[in-house]
C-alpha cells in the first residue's frame, strides 16, 4: 500500500517572529552587560601597563646597572635611564606609555602616588596633571617630585618607603568594584605587586 509524502511547510510566520522577538530581547538585554564589562576592563588593562612599566623599569635599571625613573602622569607613563656622570644628556627616554583614550570627557587616570597604602584619594593630585618633563638632576636635593619613583642597580626603590600608585576608572561610579586600584612597589625589594582593586 503506498502512502502520500506530507509537504512541509517549514516555520509559520508565527514561529519565525517569536524567534525573532526572543533574539531581540537577549541582544537588549545583553548590550549593557557586555558595554560595562569593556568599560571595567579599561581600567584593569591600564593597570597592568603601569604595574609592567614599573616592572620592566626594575629590571632595566639591574640589567643596564643603571638608575631607572618612573613619571607617572595623569594619563600616560614615562620611564628614563640616568646616565653616568658628565654625560649630557643626562638622562635617555627609554619608553613613553599613553593611557587609555577619553570616553567623553573622563578616561582611567592615575590619580596619586602615595607611601601610604590607605585610603584611596578622594580626588586626584595635582602633581600628575603637571607637564611631561624628566626627573630632576639626581645631585639636587630631596625631596624628589611625589610623582617619581626611582629604581637603583639593585632593583630597590630610592627614598625608604613603600610607594603605591592608585588608579581611578573615571568612566565607572566611585562604588564600583572595578573603579579603583592600587600598585604596590616595596623599597627594599623593589618587588611590584600587580592591580590590586581597591575596597
Amino acid at each position: 500500500m503506498l502512502t502520500g509524502r506530507k509537504d512541509d511547510a517549514g516555520f509559520t510566520l508565527t514561529e519565525a517572529m517569536v524567534v525573532v522577538v526572543i533574539l531581540s530581547l537577549l541582544a537588549a538585554i545583553s548590550t549593557p552587560l557586555i558595554t560595562r564589562d569593556n568599560k571595567a576592563r579599561k581600567g584593569r588593562d591600564w593597570a597592568k601597563v603601569v604595574a609592567q612599566t614599573l616592572q620592566r623599569a626594575r629590571f632595566q635599571a639591574m640589567g643596564d646597572r643603571c638608575p631607572v625613573h618612573v613619571m607617572l602622569y595623569r594619563t600616560h607613563v614615562d620611564m628614563f635611564r640616568e646616565e653616568p656622570p658628565g654625560t649630557n644628556p643626562r638622562y635617555t627616554q627609554l619608553a613613553s606609555i599613553p593611557g587609555p583614550l577619553a570616553d567623553d570627557g573622563q578616561t582611567v587616570a592615575i590619580w596619586d602616588v602615595q607611601t601610604m597604602p590607605n585610603p584611596p584619594p578622594t580626588g586626584q593630585s595635582s602633581t600628575l596633571s603637571a607637564a611631561a618633563a624628566p626627573p630632576p638632576p639626581p645631585e639636587e636635593p630631596p625631596p624628589r617630585p611625589s610623582n617619581e619613583i626611582a629604581f637603583s642597580t639593585l632593583g630597590s626603590v630610592s627614598g625608604n618607603t613603600d610607594r603605591f600608585v592608585f588608579i581611578r576608572n573615571e568612566i565607572l561610579p566611585a562604588h564600583h568594584p572595578d573603579a579603583f586600584f592600587r600598585i604596590s612597589v616595596r623599597w627594599l625589594t623593589g618587588f611590584v605587586s600587580s592591580s590590586e582593586m581597591v575596597k
